[in-house]
């Protein structure tokens, strides 16, 4: 197999920590002050060597790293910035600042390479972070940055999207050590842009009407303004000086009627007559609102006519760091788990059918089930069959952008029928705003009549469960659906512990809430989709190594050189592609008390995505951690329509009796309204597929 992994190997990088203050009252941006004053401090010294751009490499923040030691340990620089010739002839603005340069330490990249052997238990995110900086710094330079990822017009055939929006690709890349050393992934990717349009034909297209000669409607100006607000643009009407400038409102007046103080005396003037005397420009479009931008105490008007979407125009960088990244796809050794045998039902016989490159076909059902797992009928799958298991899958789902007083969506499933774990209970719960952690999973309250009271989700799924099947669990496997985005240079490792510490806790509570030495063995797995690794037969015309799509076949599984050094983490691609690239899921495990070995969890998780009731295909992720998703999906719909802008989000368990009184909190303080409450009836059934 190949994966878009390349392999860096770095030099040694000094960390010098630039102290910015403006010398005279300036408001320059934190976030773009050190990306305008630190590349000028070059040409500010004339006896300093000081490095040109290559050769350095500045976050924008608070960290220089260079390729070498500076000739000083503490230095001061002056920086003066003109701004931009307005094309008014008037004398340009000076902004004095004085940068100060402290050498902090050597980038200590001995403990990476000690953790990279597995000598070192935890990742140096320091040294992950200089590496992630110098690499950032040649791709940030010549492309536009969006995110973790970089695209430009000239990296493929740009698509019209309508709405004056384009598509143009890019590339994802990340810096992650992996068994075989520091690993640089890289992922194709793609977004829109606005298209490099006029304002005024932008504003056409995405309102797809003549605006030419008629005002806007109040729903058209709130439209465009949530298009438009901190796009950057640059002016036409100076000729050859085009400044910059960033979109932070419309104007709810025409341009007619704009006026503005040209002097401390207060004379006003109209922002038309402003134009015709200054440059000669006559305005068209009266009648259309004008583009803010500054803000409210000393607004800029911009005529939608004289502004064109900025068109991410390129610099020219050259890293001279020593970092050497090898040109070639990793190499990995896959193996490929074979398909389990499914039970089916036949005119009303019981039959087994073995599924070929992930699919199969099916007459009727077994027992309200699609099919089961041969092997669980049989109580031969390893670690599950043998004694009671509960297999849970939680997920929780965010409001879209915008929606800033929604509520996050938390479910859990757990299967109710073992040894078979085909059907699952779900339940749901909703939660503060952009809340990961699952607050439900364990609840104690106090109650004027019971006193201390216990409940939450993961209580009610034992208890449902041992009703179900008479039986307690004696093993717990929970799957969490984490859509944090992969391996952000480390960082999400601290997230996934992060989930483990609260949601594995909150299980302990839930379990010893029913007996007081009720604590069943747990395995905690974190899967993930989202993320920038892909597989790749080493061989595409082998037809024994791709499927029909071309992709890798089902039951595909890596868990060396690309995986994390010293964890337990495996790449499964359990599903056949249907088009496009397959993306395998990320299988990470972060507990394990039943010691499950690497082969009978893979081919667990792997057998399991054969279960999927929705269809007779395998599936991609694990089905309990995809009915969790689907589960909190849908109770979205559940959510009642808010009845002011400062309303909010939900609350406890959903349908808890006294656990619904207690509210979260959302931002700005709101109370957190509760999910409609599930009957129990409901509970008991897969309503979410």
């Amino acid at each position: 197999m190949e994966a878009p992994h390349e392999l860096p190997q770095a030099s040694p990088l000094q960390a010098s920590p630039p102290e910015i203050q403006p010398m005279e009252e300036h408001k320059l941006a934190e976030a773009t002050a050190g990306h305008q004053v630190v590349p000028a401090i070059p040409s500010s010294t004339k006896s300093l060597r000081f490095p040109l751009r290559p050769g350095k490499a500045y976050d924008g923040r608070k960290s220089l790293y260079t390729a070498g030691p500076l000739p000083f340990t503490s230095q001061e620089f002056h920086i003066t910035l003109l701004d931009d010739d307005d094309g008014s002839g008037s004398e340009r603005r000076r902004r004095k600042f004085k940068v100060v340069i402290k050498f902090a330490a050597r980038a200590d990249l001995h403990r990476l390479e000690l953790f990279l052997a597995g000598k070192h238990a935890e990742a140096p995110q320091e040294a992950l972070q200089v590496l992630d900086t110098v690499l950032r710094e040649l791709p940030s330079a010549i492309y536009a940055p969006f995110g973790r990822s970089f695209f430009s017009p000239d990296l493929g055939r740009r698509q019209p999207l309508g709405d004056g929006l384009e598509s143009w690709k890019g590339f994802y890349q990340s810096i992650r050590p992996t068994q075989m050393g520091l690993s640089l992934n890289i992922d194709m990717s793609a977004t829109a842009f606005i298209e490099p349009l006029p304002v005024i034909e932008f504003v056409a297209q995405l309102l797809n009407s003549d605006i030419h000669s008629r005002p806007l409607s109040d729903a058209e100006r709130v439209k465009i303004k949530k298009a438009l607000r901190g796009v950057k643009v640059e002016v036409t009407h100076r000729g050859n000086m085009r400044r910059k400038y960033r979109i932070s409102e419309l104007t709810t007046q025409a341009t007619r009627e704009l006026t503005f103080p040209v002097d401390e005396g207060g004379t006003m003037k109209s922002v038309v007559q402003y134009f015709q005397e200054t440059y000669g420009f006559a305005i068209q479009h009266t009648y259309l609102p004008c583009l803010q931008v500054g803000n409210q105490q000393r607004p800029n008007y911009l005529p939608m006519e004289i502004v064109k979407h900025n068109a991410y125009e390129k610099d020219d960088y050259a890293q001279e760091f020593g970092i050497k990244i090898s040109d070639r796809l990793a190499s990995v050794e896959a193996r490929i788990l074979p398909a389990p045998r499914l039970k089916y039902n036949e005119n009303g016989r019981e039959k087994d059918c073995l599924p070929r490159v992930g699919q199969w076909n099916m007459m009727n059902k077994v027992g309200g089930r699609n099919t089961v797992l041969v092997d669980a009928v049989s109580r031969r799958i390893p670690l599950v069959t043998d004694r009671p298991t509960i297999i849970c899958g939680a997920d929780v789902t965010h409001p879209h952008p915008g929606e800033d007083s929604s509520p996050s969506i938390a479910a859990v499933v757990a299967s109710q029928d073992w040894p078979e774990v085909t059907k699952y209970a779900g339940l749901i719960s909703a939660q503060a705003h952009r809340q990961e952690l699952i607050e439900d999973l364990c609840k104690v309250w106090q109650d004027p009549q019971r006193g201390t009271v216990s409940g939450g989700m993961i209580r009610e799924l034992l208890i449902s469960f041992k009703r179900s099947t008479g039986e307690k669990p004696q093993r717990i496997i929970f799957y969490s659906l984490i859509f944090f985005v992969l391996i952000r240079d480390g960082v999400s490792e601290g997230q996934f512990y992060q989930v483990l510490l609260y949601e594995l806790n909150a299980i302990r509570k839930a379990c010893a809430s029913l007996e007081a030495n009720y604590q069943p063995k747990v395995t905690f797995v974190v899967v993930q989709k989202r993320h920038h690794t892909r597989l790749f037969a080493h061989n595409h015309n082998d037809q024994n190594s791709i499927d029909r799509s071309g992709n890798i076949l089902p039951g595909t599984v890596v868990d060396s050189k690309i995986c994390h050094p010293t964890e337990f983490d495996f790449y499964l691609c359990s599903h056949a592609g249907i088009k496009g690239t397959s993306r395998p899921a990320h299988y990470h495990v972060l507990w394990d008390e039943n010691n499950f070995s690497a082969d009978e969890l893979q081919t667990l998780t792997n057998n399991l995505c054969y279960t999927y009731a929705r269809c007779t295909r395998s599936v991609s992720i694990v089905p309990p951690a995809y009915y969790a998703h689907l589960a909190a999906f849908r109770a979205r719909f559940y959510m009642e329509p808010e009845t002011s802008d400062s309303g909010s989000v939900a609350s406890g368990p959903a349908g808890r009796g006294p656990s619904a009184s207690r509210s979260t909190r959302a931002p700005g303080g709101a109370a957190v309204r509760p999910l409609p409450a599930l009957k129990d009836n409901v509970k008991r059934v897969m309503f979410y597929c």
